[in-house]
């Protein structure tokens, strides 16, 4: 009796460690074929060239982090479409003016070289009435297209430029408005675009090497351009303000102020000045009249060189970016 007892034991205890065996066995080979899974996830976002997504898989908390990550993105852009989402509207509508959207000089090579020489011609005619200086040989940074047209291939990038150099000259004709302590030349010296540069030096470049295509940075597309002015304070102040504010996304990346007076004047030339003024009006110079005449030699008649670089955001609002994507994509 007692043997028949101990060899049920045994046997109950064999069949209960090989269920054991059996579940521990089970459970390591799905630890290890989610662990290969896990490695194979993480090599694949390695070979893909994207470590920031292999160390997110080979963490553990990984993808609970992402998905609230994700989340707090999806607010924050929510947050911003109700806040500024009439200035977006602004800004989208102002990259269709620019690129000329339903207008044939922004297609057709023809009509944009008529439109060029027209605006050239009026800005010129305008500067003039609104006390800005235009070089003869100012062409709004497309002097390559003085003696020639474009390829129906560039009309669209040179519509855009044509239509932000046109606005860039008309702010500062408007700027030109504001009242100055003391007048002051204001010229619009000079503009060009670095990204048109380059191409015109590659298409006539007696067959140098292309350069490697660039791929095309995330976000909206960048119109730069680089712009040199005469002005005083008060005109430089307002133009960055107008540019700051304009309906079309305008963001200045860099600028630098170059004061025309790089030293201050002698005693003797002042006081040359001063007798040639007394001269003038045989003597009779008030004590205002000299202290006026003071400022002016001290603060007034000089001008500031101002070189800016702007770039033109080509925006476009999230609903019709992705109402563009798919067409891009089809074959």
């Amino acid at each position: 009796m007692k043997a028949a007892m101990d060899r049920g034991l045994i046997m109950g205890a064999a069949v209960g460690g090989g269920v054991l065996f059996l579940a521990v066995g089970f459970a390591w080979l799905g630890l290890g074929a989610l662990g290969e899974k896990q490695t194979e996830a993480q090599a694949l976002a390695e070979r893909m060239g994207n470590p920031a997504l292999a160390a997110l898989l080979s963490d553990p908390a990984g993808s609970t982090r992402a998905g609230r990550e994700t989340a707090e993105l999806q607010k924050l852009g929510k947050e911003l479409r109700e806040r500024h989402g009439g200035s977006m509207e602004a800004w989208s509508k102002g990259t269709d003016e620019a690129a000329g959207e339903g207008q044939a000089w922004a297609k057709d090579p023809g009509a944009w070289k008529d439109r060029l020489i027209e605006v050239q011609s009026r800005l010129q005619k305008e500067a003039s009435a609104k006390r800005v200086k235009l070089g003869p040989d100012f062409y709004l940074g497309l002097e390559a297209f003085r003696q020639k047209s474009p390829t129906a291939k560039e009309v669209p990038a040179l519509a855009m430029h044509l239509s932000v150099a046109e606005r860039l000259v008309e702010r500062l004709m408007e700027a030109r408005k504001v009242a100055e302590q003391y007048p002051t030349v204001c010229e619009f010296r000079s503009l060009s675009a670095p990204g048109l540069a380059a191409e015109d030096s590659v298409v006539g470049g007696g067959g140098a090497a292309a350069p490697k295509p660039v791929p095309p940075p995330a976000g909206p597309e960048r119109k730069s351009f680089r712009a040199e002015i005469q002005c005083s304070p008060e005109v430089l102040y307002d133009y960055v303000q107008r540019l700051t504010r304009d309906p079309w996304l305008f963001v200045i990346t860099d600028l630098s102020v170059t004061n025309e007076k790089q030293t201050f004047p002698l005693r003797s030339e002042i006081a040359k000045k001063f007798a040639v003024s007394e001269a003038a009006t045989g003597g009779s110079v008030t004590v205002e009249k000299k202290e006026k005449k003071l400022l002016e030699i001290l603060a007034g008649e000089e001008s500031l060189v101002v070189t800016v670089a702007v770039d033109f955001v080509a925006w476009k609002n999230p609903k019709e970016a992705k109402a563009v994507a798919p067409s891009e994509q089809a074959p």
